[in-house]
């Protein structure tokens, strides 16, 4: 390694990655899962557990993802995005998509799935 190159000793980089939060809302009879940061491979579990949680103890008639919040998108969170679905719907509930974010919206587009899922 080159003098050019070399971190100074007390200069350390702390990387770290975006943090996924959820926020759980009831707005009359439908349950609001507030979804900020990045839905990627390394946070996408956590949304799908929660919607688990939801729907195996009496689920509201419907769940709204507020996806407005959303900074990064990828295959991992279409995923999800059919994964949730899938459990919503064979739970009796209708999912409906709040706000998606721009990202969520374009990626939804290029994969030909922005018409799948109910919006507000």
């Amino acid at each position: 390694m080159s003098v050019d190159h070399a971190q100074h000793p007390e200069i350390r980089e702390t990387a770290r990655p975006p943090t996924l939060h959820l926020a759980l809302a009831r707005e009359g009879p439908a349950a609001v899962v507030r979804v900020a940061g990045p839905l990627d491979l390394a946070t996408v579990d956590r949304l799908v557990d929660l919607v688990d949680r939801l729907m195996g103890g009496g689920p509201a008639p419907v769940l709204v993802l507020d996806l407005s919040g959303v900074t990064f998108f990828c295959a991992a969170g279409v995923n999800a995005l059919l994964t949730v679905r899938r459990r919503v719907a064979s739970a009796g509930c209708t999912l409906v998509v709040r706000e998606p974010s721009p990202i969520t919206v374009k990626v939804l587009d290029i994969v030909g799935l922005q018409d799948e899922f109910t919006t507000e």
